[in-house]
């Protein structure tokens, strides 16, 4: 028998969701499908083998459940990587991408730059751990360090601005968070963590909560932002 695939790729999705989505699949496929889902990092990855020979409506009714039913957080319907599909849609929009990165610790660069011909689209990444360098490098106010700490949403925003306000990129990814094992002196939870997504319109931060070892909160996140990066730009 001869067979084919298609992949679906996701962030961001409730696991239950997903396992659910498949067997609402499995019930239409009649034998004629096979399903293979990993999760990691809250990535879904789907793969679909079919018999060559499937009607092509019945093959069409299948992806339909996964494309209505993850939505908002496909990021592609092949097997192409996220970060390969950012940078993908960098040189489409010919826009150059910044990323600013503190608890991450350079993650998110690491996999923008594993991507062959990043270096046409990547301005630049700076770990920007200390505060003092988020104040001497992206122009964080010391007043918002004081004031709202360095894990806030009005942190986050400045180290974004700060980035767009260069002009030399046409979108940007910051990053703040506390990956653990142990809280700061700030008492805020371990996984609590702040993503913007600058642009030269406006800056979006948005909020998460992960659960995990360190290395599951930083990887989760690094999924995030690069998800987030990818669906803004397809907005530009």
């Amino acid at each position: 028998m001869q067979t084919d695939k298609t992949v679906i790729r996701a962030v961001g999705a409730n696991a239950t969701h997903v396992n659910n989505l498949i067997l609402k699949a499995q019930a239409l496929n009649n034998g004629m499908c096979e399903y293979r889902h990993t999760r990691k990092y809250d990535e879904d990855i789907i793969e679909i083998i079919y018999d060559e020979n499937i009607p092509k409506r019945l093959l069409e009714d299948i992806i339909r459940v996964f494309a209505d039913g993850l939505e908002e957080c496909i990021y592609a319907m092949d097997d192409t990587p996220l970060s390969e599909q950012l940078v993908r849609l960098l040189k489409l929009r010919d826009k150059k991408l910044s990323i600013a990165e503190s608890f991450t610790g350079g993650g998110v660069c690491k996999r923008v730059v594993s991507v062959s011909g990043a270096s046409e689209v990547f301005f630049e990444g700076l770990n920007t751990y200390n505060e003092k360098a988020k104040i001497k490098r992206l122009g964080v106010s010391e007043y918002t360090l004081r004031t709202f700490g360095a894990v806030s949403e009005q942190t986050a925003y400045e180290m974004s601005a700060g980035l767009i306000a260069t002009g030399d990129c046409d979108i940007c990814i910051t990053t703040t968070g506390l990956a653990g094992p142990k809280s700061d002196n700030s008492a805020l939870p371990v996984g609590l963590c702040y993503i913007a997504i600058g642009t030269r319109e406006r800056v979006y931060v948005y909020r998460y909560k992960f659960d995990g070892t360190r290395e599951e909160i930083t990887e989760t996140a690094i999924n995030y932002a690069l998800f987030l990066a990818y669906k803004q730009l397809k907005n530009i």
